[in-house]
């Protein structure tokens, strides 16, 4: 198993409402959107968004890439977050048990920002027919 790296996508509360589903279902133009998927397995699905430098086969290198993001990304300190030491040992737990770590929280409440960045796990156990979008070295 090995893991892809995808986001972040950064806007608002509203994409994630029930009438804006379409956006986050493959379509079309599935591969150039970065609106965060229904399924997690469906990142996969987007080929040109995967990289060398967000492909890994440690589970170190993904929680390193998950870290650094909230440390750019950090969310809304009025609200009641786990701390980024929990997630990570919670994330590690569920990404070596072949569990997708998807990364979802408000930055600012007063600007309605969400942020969102998700570790994928290739093969994935749901998406069992989803090629992989770029092999580890």
């Amino acid at each position: 198993m090995h893991w892809h790296g995808f986001g972040p996508w950064q806007g608002g509360h509203e994409v994630f409402e029930m009438k804006n589903d379409a956006l986050r279902r493959p379509r079309e133009d599935w591969d150039t959107t970065t609106v965060p998927p229904l399924e997690t397995g469906n990142y996969l699905l987007r080929r040109s968004q995967a990289s060398r430098e967000r492909t890994w086969t440690r589970v170190e290198d993904a929680l390193d890439w998950l870290a650094g993001l909230h440390d750019q990304h950090p969310h809304d300190p009025t609200l009641n977050y786990p701390d980024k030491a929990t997630r990570l040992k919670h994330t590690r737990d569920g990404l070596l048990g072949g569990a997708d770590a998807l990364w979802h929280y408000t930055t600012s409440i007063s600007a309605n920002r969400v942020v969102v960045y998700a570790v994928i796990c290739c093969p994935h156990r749901h998406h069992t027919r989803t090629p992989c979008p770029l092999p580890p070295p």
